[in-house]
């Protein structure tokens, strides 16, 4: 009796014992996350600096340039962001940390995992997939989706998108979901997750110009000489920055009824891209008109929808 106890004692501190290469193991997995828990957050820091600096040069938060019924919108807006920002890369400091901490402690337990039984691994695997997959999947994609959309320039606080048939400006970005505040001040909120996935046109990205176009038609027997030295001329006026290419005027398409016409400049930004198409189609139809040429018009039939008559500047008709 006394022999076996002794065996079982035996074998215990033999499983409990540590060699060389284990002490090795742990003292190296102990210092590599005690590294890792000194250089993430100051990288995270140095991220979230930048971020903020960026917030603080942006000279409103709003697609289109317009005179805002709030005071000091700008002001408040730049506090917001800023506000947003700090309370998201705090959350992911803690992340972060609690990831690292978590991994460190996952790896000092490995070489003891032989120790537990399979079936009590398994079990507590199980539980812990259902519970994700079931309760916190949402959440924990969002989540994710927000710290990829921090670390990365995809989005960032102040760039104008285009994203679902929706132009505006991202006005904030949470952990869960981003806010695209549109031209005319409404708020479109999307889950971090879905905005990941979805096809957004980023007029901020890398630069902030704009090659923007006025399409228009006229009938085939406009002199289109006439309409092309209009254009261009308009064109030139509204164009702030005079150091880029000059503006072009093109026949992109020869229809049956008519000729589609592209007047195209290069603007400073997605603001200057939107007002040089609002001010060109108000001025090119007023000057058009002066001089006696009608933009194209077309009767279709309403049950077939096919053109059945065009009327033009033509004697004629």
């Amino acid at each position: 009796m006394h022999k076996q106890d002794f065996s079982d004692s035996s074998r215990r501190v033999e499983l409990l014992s540590l060699d060389k290469s284990d002490l090795i193991y742990l003292g190296t997995t102990t210092a590599v996350a005690i590294l890792l828990l000194l250089i993430v957050p100051r990288l995270i820091g140095k991220l979230e600096e930048h971020r903020l600096q960026r917030i603080q040069k942006l000279k409103r938060f709003t697609p289109i340039k317009t005179r805002s019924p709030v005071d000091r919108q700008t002001k408040i807006a730049r506090e917001a962001a800023a506000e947003s920002v700090g309370g998201r890369f705090s959350i992911i400091r803690k992340i972060a940390g609690g990831s690292i901490v978590l991994l460190w402690i996952l790896l000092i337990a490995f070489p003891f995992m032989g120790m537990v039984p399979r079936t009590m691994i398994s079990i507590v695997i199980s539980a812990v997939g259902v519970i994700v997959g079931i309760a916190a999947r949402p959440f924990i994609e969002n989540v994710i989706g927000g710290i990829i959309i921090s670390f990365s320039k995809l989005f960032r606080i102040g760039d104008t998108v285009a994203i679902d048939q929706q132009y505006g400006t991202i006005e904030d970005i949470t952990m869960t979901h981003s806010v695209v505040k549109l031209w005319d001040w409404r708020r479109y909120i999307v889950p971090n997750s879905t905005m990941l996935g979805k096809e957004v046109i980023n007029y901020s990205l890398y630069d902030p110009y704009v090659w923007a176009h006025v399409e228009f038609w006229v009938s085939w027997n406009t002199d289109l000489e006439v309409v092309r030295e209009i254009a261009v001329e308009i064109a030139r006026e509204l164009v702030t920055n005079k150091t880029n290419e000059e503006p072009r005027f093109w026949v992109m398409d020869m229809e049956k009824d008519s000729v589609k016409c592209w007047i195209t400049a290069w603007t400073d930004s997605p603001n200057d891209a939107w007002r040089y198409r609002v001010e060109m189609r108000t001025r090119l139809l007023t000057r058009l008109q002066a001089v006696g040429i009608k933009p194209n018009l077309t009767i279709l039939d309403w049950e077939t929808g096919n053109s059945i008559a065009a009327r033009s500047d033509s004697p004629d008709n």
